[in-house]
């Protein structure tokens, strides 16, 4: 039996990350909130590292700033002397890796965005120019029931079950089964969800990384 998969740990400096991003943009924690829906005090206390935020809070907040959220959690600096960030949203502006890069199946990192909804990152990180994740979604679990976009573009090929993608203002909805896929512009708002009885896996790339 495999030893258990590694969860992505959140870096000790993200409150700060956080802080140094939000004053770059000239936002106020009053400002986050809003656009988030979280508590100013929460953010406040997250900013100092008082307490840690969950994927789903650090998803929001990653929003809020229009910020990767992978760079979040890897712990990229975000702000260089307070100068800025250095922008790098696009897959052509994103290092390839010099050397080839192994993931074995026990060494994978899960993330788990949402009940029910598991990933497993085939790739060994988030700094290449795409992210590549064996994706598990429970009977009933789904991801953005918000319908938000972010950058880049996405594509999956169902492997088990059903997949139902809803796409755009109007919801256009996509309805997969094993050996469908499907390719779209992420800035598009959408939501992915498991329509089904059993268990959907199915194998995502999101480029640039974000998920």
């Amino acid at each position: 039996m495999c030893p258990p998969r590694s969860s992505v740990p959140f870096p000790s400096g993200i409150g700060a990350t956080i802080r140094r991003l939000r004053i770059s943009k000239g936002l106020r924690i009053v400002d986050i909130a809003e656009i988030t829906g979280l508590t100013p005090s929460s953010i406040s206390q997250m900013e100092r590292s008082v307490i840690t935020p969950t994927i789903v809070t650090l998803k929001k907040i990653a929003a809020a700033l229009e910020y990767p959220l992978a760079e979040l959690i890897e712990g990229t600096e975000a702000v260089d002397g307070g100068a800025g960030r250095d922008d790098k949203n696009s897959a052509a502006e994103r290092e390839v890796y010099s050397e080839p890069q192994i993931v074995h199946d026990e060494d994978r990192k899960v993330i788990s965005p949402y009940k029910g909804v598991t990933y497993e990152l085939l790739n060994p990180d988030f700094s290449g120019p795409f992210e590549f994740s064996y994706n598990i979604y429970k009977p009933g679990s789904g991801i953005g029931s918000e319908k938000r976009g972010h950058p880049g573009t996405e594509c999956g090929v169902v492997m088990s079950g059903e997949l139902l993608i809803r796409y755009g203002e109007q919801a256009r909805e996509y309805r997969l089964s094993a050996g469908d896929s499907i390719t779209f512009d992420s800035t598009i708002p959408h939501s992915v969800e498991n329509p089904g009885t059993v268990d959907c896996i199915c194998m995502w790339v999101n480029s640039p990384p974000w998920f």
